[in-house]
């Protein structure tokens, strides 16, 4: 593939449908966080349509603004990760690692990337990788709790291992653990391998596609569409629709705006 164009932030701000760049500020980050996961879906269809996804930020960055795709944490998260830096941020990257909600067990250390961001004598965790997760920086405190316009999260410390967890009916779901130790980019590249090829990867498992929509999401996963509606204080109304194979390309285009390069063969989990 070739990919020797210039990577290009107004070509970026174009793709999460903003016009021009601010300088560094609260306010100017929650913007871009917000539009980043309003615009780019979380997706595992390159491991189900025969593409090898490379941990290189000019790969990734062709893949997402050029072809207009989404990707998974260490593709949305290291493209965000270029995009703070280019704008005069000082993003740290931190690893994490995922509770899986069937068995309750925590994955690997390199399990999913996020980073934060220190402005306005805050730290301020960015995540614009995790489907359900944040949709503007949460405050690096422990007991923050904020409503967000998809759910009430908080963030609590035990020992030197931050939770983040996602209110669900009345009980805080737990999204995933992490620790302050900075990393880099490259310490992802084996988690990176092994989430596209391993059989016990939900990213493998999986074929889905997933959007933040304005109090809403909408989720392609196997042969079934999912809209979520977020209702106040934690609470979500589902409905499901099923599809055949044969609908799965239109509907990756005209709901996620997405034209796979191969044939996608879907996998429900």
């Amino acid at each position: 593939m070739d990919t020797c164009h210039t990577m290009d932030i107004k070509a970026y701000l174009q793709r999460v449908n903003l016009t021009h760049s601010k300088p560094p500020s609260l306010s100017a980050l929650r913007e871009l966080h917000h539009h980043h996961v309003h615009s780019v879906p979380t997706e595992s269809l390159s491991m189900h349509s025969g593409e090898k996804i490379i941990l290189d930020v000019l790969w990734i960055y062709d893949k997402i603004v050029v072809r207009r795709r989404g990707g998974f944490c260490y593709e949305n998260n290291g493209l965000f990760l270029w995009v703070l830096q280019q704008l005069g941020y000082h993003p740290k990257i931190l690893a994490a690692r995922v509770k899986d909600p069937k068995t309750g067990i925590y994955g690997s250390p390199f399990d999913h990337m996020l980073m934060t961001v220190e402005l306005e004598g805050r730290r301020w965790l960015c995540d614009v990788g995790f489907g359900e997760g944040i949709i503007e920086p949460f405050p690096l405190e422990d007991g923050w709790e904020e409503e967000q316009d998809n759910n009430v999260f908080r963030l609590r410390v035990e020992e030197d291992e931050w939770y983040l967890e996602r209110k669900e009916e009345e009980a805080w779901r737990s999204l995933f653990r992490f620790t302050l130790e900075e990393r880099t980019f490259d310490d992802f590249r084996e988690m990176c391998e092994y989430h596209q090829t391993s059989p016990c990867s939900f990213f493998v498992k999986t074929t889905f596609c997933s959007l933040q929509l304005p109090c809403a999401r909408l989720t392609y996963i196997g042969h079934r569409l999912i809209s979520t509606k977020y209702t106040k204080g934690g609470g979500s109304v589902k409905t499901t629709q099923e599809l055949t194979e044969e609908e799965i390309p239109g509907l990756l285009r005209d709901k996620f705006g997405i034209v796979l390069s191969g044939k996608l063969i879907p996998k429900d989990l």
